[in-house]
């Protein structure tokens, strides 16, 4: 009897550009935002390259879909988490616990992430300077809310507080892809929630 090949299923355009987005993430976090291709989401998905090019026509378009992800994700973890309804100290940890997670659980966003962070001299680089503008703003609030119940001292500088905060996200990721200990995971937590606590006095700017 000859085999019978199973009929090939014609996938949705909405499920075809769902599959085709997580695998250009996939291949963004190889080889870099500056020089992943239509060709490498193509090798991935098992589809031809004209494929990939009938949902994201220009490499422009791919670069905007992928780091379009990668904002969404980080404005959603670091508004969730500082937007709880707890203590500084507690919102503060979750955030620096849920990145040190999302490395291990999501490497490939956070490996993009990490990758446009540092990108200075590329045509992305604006895009990622108002994402990040955003991220202070959430985390600026936190720290404000701090001082306004008494959790922070009345001096700290909010805005130094929020930017050297968000920063160390950077480090607890990349010591989670260094392979770190949960130890020293929660270690580092502790300590750069501590020193935010009391980082930028200064009374005179807020």
């Amino acid at each position: 009897m000859p085999s019978v090949r199973p009929a090939r299923t014609r996938l949705s355009p909405e499920i075809r550009r769902a599959q085709l987005l997580e695998c250009a993430l996939a291949a963004f976090a190889e080889h870099g935002v500056a020089r992943a291709t239509h060709s490498h989401v193509a090798e991935r998905a098992g589809v031809s390259v004209p494929t990939v090019h009938s949902y994201f026509r220009t490499r422009e378009d791919l670069v905007a879909a992928v780091l379009g992800e990668v904002e969404v994700f980080l404005l959603d973890v670091v508004s969730d988490s500082l937007g709880a309804k707890v203590g500084v100290r507690e919102a503060l940890t979750s955030l620096a616990t849920r990145f040190a997670a999302a490395a291990h659980d999501r490497p490939d966003m956070i490996k993009v992430w990490l990758d446009w962070s540092t990108g200075v001299r590329a045509d992305v680089w604006p895009h990622y300077m108002e994402v990040l503008e955003q991220l202070h703003d959430i985390a600026q609030k936190v720290f404000a809310r701090g001082k306004k119940e008494g959790q922070l001292p009345p001096g700290l500088n909010t805005r130094a507080a929020a930017r050297i905060y968000l920063g160390g996200g950077h480090t607890v990721a990349l010591m989670q892809f260094a392979g770190t200990s949960r130890r020293e995971l929660d270690m580092l937590i502790d300590q750069l929630v501590t020193g935010v606590m009391c980082a930028g006095m200064d009374a005179a700017r807020v």
